[in-house]
């Protein structure tokens, strides 16, 4: 047996005992990027070495595999890669001002850290941080927005208890703060990082900035969270995180653009096709008219938008204003 599949089968393994809902088949094709045909071996090469696998008990349409096993306790280690990005990780969330998520990752490496032999620890610290002094991260021009102590733990509280939150809201407008009451139903992270919540069951979903948030607490007020809500569609919505009507967009990316084009995830529900003359049309579904246009400013003159007409037409004036602005 190749190596490479022996790893493969300790990950499985790995995957399936720490996932409480259980695997499908389709979840293990997708991990690994292999066949169905390849997957039903994989999973049969973990129920031979370390199962039996047990059916989870979840939706009549389709298995879900889960493993309990003690023998995986001793393959279970952690290497100077894995911490490496735990730390890159880490920096990544404080330099963007999310400290608390932060916080936490560093106390996982700590933890992983206090679980080894001192001897292994010795080794793994000493490749650790060679590879720490090898690897730096860019410096982007970006928010760097300060967070109220304590907010993300309060909100996540809260939403685990679906309890309603309060808080001070400064208006992004006029810096007028007004004290508001909101049920939370989930968190958004992007270039800043937003609370998705309602004022009151039948009110539209709204976004609240976190660094325009002050003083707040969790109420002993409980509510009903609606159950058809899915954070993950809601955020489809949108290019960014401002919501608006969503539109068909059909974008085309010339020869010399389209193979850093192929590289990029414009939206998750995204299609593309490499045409004849080696260009690369992009199609999706979403709003956010504003936020396109400026991504979209970034790739010049290597993009045409082709659909819609509003959407090509709001970069063009906001090329031509910032083009007048910019003139002698």
């Amino acid at each position: 047996m190749r190596y490479e599949r022996v790893k493969d089968i300790v990950r499985l393994a790995l995957r399936l005992q720490g996932s409480r809902g259980g695997l499908t088949l389709d979840d293990i094709r997708t991990e690994f990027s292999i066949s169905r045909r390849t997957a039903e071996r994989l999973r049969d090469a973990v129920d031979e070495a370390f199962g039996p696998l047990i059916v989870v008990d979840r939706d009549e349409r389709k298995r879900y595999w889960r493993l309990q096993s003690h023998v995986l306790e001793h393959f279970v280690s952690v290497s100077p890669e894995e911490l490496t990005e735990l730390s890159s990780a880490a920096e990544t969330l404080e330099r963007r001002g999310l400290g608390e998520r932060a916080t936490l990752l560093r106390d996982l490496a700590a933890k992983f850290r206090a679980m080894m032999p001192d001897k292994s620890l010795r080794r793994l610290e000493t490749d650790w941080e060679a590879l720490m002094e090898a690897e730096g991260l860019a410096m982007r021009p970006g928010p760097r927005p300060r967070l109220a102590e304590g907010l993300l733990s309060l909100l996540r509280e809260a939403l685990k208890a679906c309890r309603v939150v309060t808080f001070r809201y400064r208006a992004q407008s006029t810096g007028r703060q007004t004290l508001r009451r909101v049920q939370p139903y989930g968190l958004l992270y992007g270039n800043r990082a937003f609370l998705v919540g309602r004022i009151d069951r039948g009110h539209d979903m709204r976004l609240w900035r976190l660094s325009n948030i002050s003083k707040p607490e969790m109420t002993e007020e409980a509510f009903t969270r609606e159950e058809d809500f899915d954070l993950r569609t809601y955020a489809k919505r949108s290019f960014g995180v401002f919501q608006e009507e969503s539109m068909d967009v059909v974008l085309c990316f010339d020869a010399v653009a389209a193979p850093d084009a192929k590289t990029f995830l414009f939206h998750p529900d995204q299609t593309t096709v490499t045409n004849k003359d080696k260009s690369l049309t992009v199609r999706f579904k979403a709003g956010g008219i504003n936020e396109m246009c400026w991504h979209l400013i970034t790739w010049g003159e290597g993009v045409t938008i082709e659909q819609p007409a509003s959407l090509r037409q709001r970069l063009a004036n906001m090329c031509a204003t910032l083009a007048a602005h910019h003139a002698d």
